[in-house]
């Protein structure tokens, strides 16, 4: 009996290797296509004709239309175009591609005519009318195709057709002007589709290299704003676009003006608090968070303001590094007073933790910081992440009150409850640190290891510098010697003991025993003398370890210090040249993005303000 499974199996399988033979190029269609890459146009042309002669689909007509344009052979084009309109007289694209060739070869005017004539007689379906402006603004024809949309739009009676696609076609043109107001003029029609707009101008100020553009629509903007100042998608739209191009004194006046003119603007201006506050900019951070915290009882956000409004203040406080004693004791009264008023729970808890930062290391009232956290600590409506953080402050008093045993109970307390979070990580690194502190380096390595892989960028970073650094003094003094000086160094300056502290990188500097243990010796001068207030003495250090070891782990560091010094002292330029500095040689430095945000901060505070609107 004969077998004939193999063959019905195959007939089956053969009218699917049939169809899939049919797909693929033959010989002489991958010759043609490999000529038209190669930029070979008459080879490929010639073997296009061919192709187009045995089959005249539209795939062949493109690439022949395509090489005779490139030959200049533009009777032979007009001819092609011609005999392939015949085969698809209802594809409006051949007769435009025929006006086109037509005009290169220097007709004009019967290009334009036969233009003019697809223009007066423009069709009602949507589908035909893409059809056709693609094409014209694919043969540069972008004001053609704008007005075929205005016709089209014409006919419908509906004055929101295809304002996002006139929009498409100014900025094909290069009339941004033009873009802008078709996107707005479609914001104001159909206000619903705000966020289609937002993504729009989004995507063509990314283009926006020298800030014309953000110009120009900022300009048309506020124009538009103070004809219709009742318009909210306009006035949301260029609360939007201050935000978006980091302009915060802009947005508050208009996120005022929003809350003034149409009410309950409270999340605007707590979203630009937000924003501001991680740009660095607390001025208007507070003034902000400051606005919504005045309504009181009048606002549903007065508690969360409030804590911002505070942290805000405390920023402004720590980034100026002429700030006296009295500025401080007026922050921790003004926190006491804050506690008091809003009580101890979650969302004051923040209070809590820079008031207790501020009495414990500002004010030097270490028993008074310990014992605030105790008390927020016993507060039952804490829950475990506030917890966590309440616990890891006061494990920072303990350790600057040389208690650290029990600073490290508390840090291995919250490693063990908060065991895969960036909270339980940053535990882990304090708790590293205490046992680098103390001279168990090998118990420190351990830990810092682990943190290696650590979620928190910032907790990774910290953790292989320190990890790095225990290493590099190892190798340096297998001893151990100058490791143990560094480790009592930074010990004497967490604690506020900073003759101590610069006694001994001094001996590491006098006696160093190689390149590595100087550098690092430097830089720990440098934020003593800062924290000493001796502006032109930590400047000095942080200078001398840049100009000396500019290839050392702690140059992007220094840098970023020095720039803050220079900042500090109101020296914009030169801190703005180092901020650059971060910027294009150091991308990849944790310093990078913070310079970068301090950097526009500067250029913002250069420009003159404008005027309320």
């Amino acid at each position: 009996m004969v077998d004939t499974s193999f063959a019905q199996d195959n007939q089956r399988i053969n009218p699917v290797l049939t169809q899939q033979k049919k797909n693929q190029p033959n010989a002489k269609e991958q010759l043609a296509i490999k000529y038209y890459r190669e930029k070979e146009y008459a080879r490929s042309a010639e073997l296009f004709q061919q192709l187009y002669g045995e089959k005249p689909n539209n795939y062949y007509y493109n690439y022949y239309f395509n090489c005779l344009i490139a030959i200049t052979e533009y009777k032979r084009a007009e001819k092609l175009v011609k005999q392939h309109r015949k085969r698809n007289p209802n594809n409006y694209r051949y007769l435009i591609d025929e006006a086109y060739v037509i005009g290169l070869a220097g007709n004009k005017k019967k290009s334009e005519k036969i233009l003019n004539k697809l223009l007066d007689n423009v069709p009602t379906q949507r589908n035909q009318i893409l059809q056709i402006t693609n094409s014209l603004q694919a043969k540069g024809y972008p004001e053609l195709a704008i007005k075929v949309y205005e016709k089209a739009r014409a006919q419908t009676g509906n004055q929101s057709s295809y304002g996002f696609e006139i929009g498409d076609a100014y900025l094909y043109s290069g009339n941004y002007g033009g873009m802008f107001d078709s996107y707005l003029d479609h914001l104001e029609i159909v206000p619903t589709d705000a966020q289609r707009v937002k993504s729009k101008l989004q995507y063509v100020m990314r283009m926006d290299v020298n800030s014309n553009l953000s110009d120009m629509l900022k300009s048309k903007l506020l124009q538009r704003s103070q004809r219709n100042p009742e318009n909210y998608p306009l006035a949301d739209m260029l609360m939007w676009f201050s935000l978006q191009t980091k302009d915060f004194d802009m947005a508050f006046r208009q996120a005022r003006s929003i809350d003034l003119r149409f009410k309950n603007g409270d999340q605007n201006m707590l979203e630009l608090a937000s924003i501001a506050y991680s740009n660095f900019d607390y001025k208007i951070s507070a003034k902000a968070f400051g606005y919504v915290k005045d309504k009181a009882d009048d606002s549903p956000y007065y508690v969360a303001s409030y804590v911002g409004y505070y942290l805000s203040e405390v920023k402004t406080i720590e980034e100026n590094l002429n700030a006296s004693t009295s500025e401080y004791e007026a922050l921790e009264t003004a926190g006491i007073e804050a506690i008091d008023l809003l009580g101890i729970n979650n969302i004051t808890s923040d209070i809590i933790l820079n008031l207790a930062n501020i009495t414990a290391f500002r004010l030097s009232k270490r028993e008074d910081a310990i014992l605030m956290l105790e008390k927020a600590l016993a507060n039952p409506a804490i829950n475990n992440k506030k917890e966590a953080e309440l616990k890891i402050k006061l494990a920072d008093i303990l350790v600057a009150e040389d208690e650290i045993w029990d600073a490290t109970l508390l840090y291995s307390q919250v490693e063990s409850d908060m065991k895969n979070e960036p909270i339980g990580h940053e535990a882990k690194l304090k708790n590293a640190k205490v046992f680098y502190y103390a001279g168990e380096f090998d118990w420190a390595a351990t830990r810092l290891d682990i943190l290696k892989s650590a979620t928190s960028k910032l907790i990774s970073n910290d953790a292989i510098e320190l990890s790095l650094f225990i290493s590099d003094m190892r190798e340096e003094d297998t001893l151990g010697f100058v490791l143990r000086r560094f480790a009592g160094a930074d010990l004497y300056s967490y604690q506020g003991k900073y003759d101590s502290a610069l006694i001994l990188l001094d001996k590491i500097e006098m006696s160093s025993h190689g390149y590595s243990s100087a550098e690092h010796a430097l830089y720990r001068k440098g934020q003593i003398y800062t924290n000493l207030n001796e502006i032109s003495k930590a400047d000095s250090a942080y200078n001398k370890l840049i100009t000396n070891y500019p290839m050392s782990v702690k140059a992007d560091n220094a840098i970023y210090e020095r720039a803050e010094l220079l900042r500090g002292q109101n020296k914009i330029k030169e801190a703005m040249d180092l901020y650059l500095l971060l910027m294009t040689d150091y991308p990849e430095s944790i310093y990078a993005g913070k310079a970068r945000k301090k950097y526009r901060l500067l250029e913002k505070e250069a420009t003159p303000e404008e005027g309320d609107f």
